[in-house]
């Protein structure tokens, strides 16, 4: 009678995303990687992400897209490198976090932001998880809950803060990356370094097919870190 009334709790429809979400990151994380200078890990073990810190440059801008709760690797990014971070995101308590963790870092700033494929107001949905403040607008969560954020596209952020491009850039859109890709060109914003996290919002194939457009783009996937943070290179930088 115990474990009967155990089962009754169990949704089928978490069951089923939980099965899917387990088979997408397994498929995922075989992606053949390129051999590149000095990958290694930077930030916590939740934050952080695979990053080829042989190609980082003191001067280089960096645009850290999903602050959350954890700012770890923009830290590390700056005490090693030297790095200027503008973070964002679209959470106001994980704005305000990420500017107790930063401390006064004049090399980082963070903006609320909701990244999009344009201009205006956003729909997302709020996480079903009780220890979480995030948001989706590609429907990632168990949750019936939405709220209307203004969204903005990456073009428009850099023109309203004067960045001339962006060196390395780290998108974490919980799902929308499949929206979001396609209307960036990285090489145009000056991209070296990207650094995303597929959702299972995306099938296998539409995360394979977004892989395939970023090689055909000239970047090469270079570090893997679960749950499937792939790190992509220029092509050009790895062949010097």
């Amino acid at each position: 009678m115990k474990l009967w009334n155990e089962l009754r709790k169990l949704r089928p429809q978490k069951i089923r995303n939980a099965i899917r979400r387990r088979w997408f990151e397994r498929r995922l994380e075989r992606t053949a990687l390129t051999p590149a200078p000095g990958v290694m890990h930077l930030g916590s073990a939740y934050g952080g992400w695979m990053i080829p810190t042989g190609l980082l440059e003191r001067s280089w801008l960096c645009y850290s897209v999903g602050a959350g709760g954890d700012i770890s690797f923009d830290l590390e990014l700056i005490a090693r490198y030297g790095a200027r971070v503008r973070a964002f995101d679209p959470v106001a308590d994980y704005v305000d976090a990420a500017l107790k963790q930063a401390d006064g870092e004049p090399l980082f700033s963070v903006h609320q932001a909701a990244i999009a494929t344009q201009d205006g107001p956003l729909r997302v949905q709020v996480t079903h998880d009780h220890s979480s403040r995030s948001v989706s607008a590609a429907g990632l969560y168990e949750s019936d809950v939405f709220l209307e954020l203004p969204g903005r596209t990456l073009r428009s952020l850099m023109d309203e803060l004067g960045d001339p491009q962006i060196d390395l850039l780290k998108l974490d859109v919980e799902g929308a990356e499949y929206e979001v890709m396609p209307t960036l060109d990285l090489r145009a914003l000056g991209v070296k370094v990207f650094a995303i996290q597929l959702h299972h919002t995306g099938s296998v194939r539409a995360a394979r097919a977004l892989i395939a457009r970023l090689r055909e783009q000239g970047y090469e996937p270079v570090g893997c870190k679960p749950a499937v943070k792939l790190t992509f290179a220029r092509t050009d930088l790895l062949a010097r």
